[in-house]
């Protein structure tokens, strides 16, 4: 009796099943091998092809479920962030191969890899049915391996981590440039807003380079509240950007390096009535905690009052402008 039944593969595939598609009994034989191939070759003692890796780079990059896709030479291939296709086609000594897809790659030494755990990891094959269009998603057991060869004082494990240029010979009045991988890019004007986005988020710089510097941050998580929950909340009030300027509090979580911001948006309402009267309603009452930009200086404000009041010291940017 392999892991897997038709009825127990037909829930984690969903959308194939959507596509007209049929769980055969000839599917289920295919992955129950491949489940009890992967899961009879693991090895704590070394890792293995199809083991994951949690894995930070020098740069401080954190990837939680990097991919060993074949390991030669003492060195294992290793995908950061992978789709896993596994086939019985061009078998090696495994009994079956790994043809993944994704970005970016590179060896690692085994060596420096350490067994942490076994966790459930995700892989696909083609189903067998007339037009083997769509791929069937399934669960083995695999082992997890630690690598941190981390160069900087903090990973995106902990912290979010920001690009900030200084546009020299920009002509649209916006002198400075947020760049994060996962979150995109923002522009300011003038260095006390950068600055204050600096304080509000806790940044430690940890070197420039050339017109860059490299800023570690607080990781951010939002809360949305009732104008009840809002007001009853003992915490800093402050200004957020968040399809315009509203307000909001915030709470800082130190041991965590944790930024936990609240404001007001949709909320459950105990009263039974049609969705759009509900919405249309709350939207009014939001209002209230929306701002006009031009007569507000911007967003972070508590930030821009400690630095005006000389209550912190400002960030030493001069590197940035030579």
């Amino acid at each position: 009796m392999g892991k897997y039944t038709i009825e127990t593969l037909a829930e984690i595939n969903a959308e194939y099943l959507m596509e007209n598609y049929k769980i055969l009994q000839i599917d289920i034989n295919m992955v129950n091998e491949y489940v009890d191939m992967i899961e009879r070759t693991r090895s704590t003692r070394e890792p293995r092809p199809g083991d994951t890796i949690c894995y930070t780079a020098p740069s401080g990059e954190y990837y939680p479920q990097a991919h060993i896709e074949y390991i030669a030479d003492g060195k294992a291939y290793v995908c950061e962030q992978a789709g896993i296709h596994i086939s019985r086609n061009d078998q090696n000594i495994w009994g079956y191969h790994l043809a993944s897809s994704g970005g970016s790659w590179l060896y690692l030494p085994v060596s420096e890899l350490r067994y942490i755990r076994q966790e459930e990891k995700r892989f696909w094959d083609f189903g067998k049915g007339m037009y083997r269009m769509k791929g069937i998603n399934f669960y083995a057991t695999v082992n997890v391996w630690e690598c941190d060869i981390n160069q900087e004082p903090f990973s995106t494990r902990t912290h979010d981590k920001y690009y900030l240029y200084y546009l020299k010979n920009n002509r649209q009045g916006e002198q400075f440039l947020l760049s994060n991988r996962h979150m995109g890019d923002r522009r300011l004007k003038s260095e006390l807003e950068v600055q204050a986005w600096l304080r509000t988020y806790r940044a430690v710089i940890s070197h420039f380079n050339e017109n860059q510097a490299v800023v570690w941050v607080y990781k951010e998580k939002f809360h949305f509240l009732s104008p009840e929950g809002y007001e009853n909340l003992p915490a800093e009030k402050d200004i957020i950007r968040m399809n315009g300027l509203r307000y909001c509090k915030r709470i800082y979580d130190s041991k965590n390096s944790t930024l936990h911001t609240y404001y007001v948006w949709y909320w459950n309402d105990s009263e039974k009535r049609e969705l759009a009267v509900t919405n249309g309603m709350q939207n009014e009452i939001r209002k209230k905690y929306e701002i006009n930009e031009n007569e507000n200086s911007g967003e972070n404000q508590r930030a821009i009052e400690e630095l005006r009041s000389h209550k912190i010291e400002y960030v030493d940017l001069s590197p940035l402008y030579l």
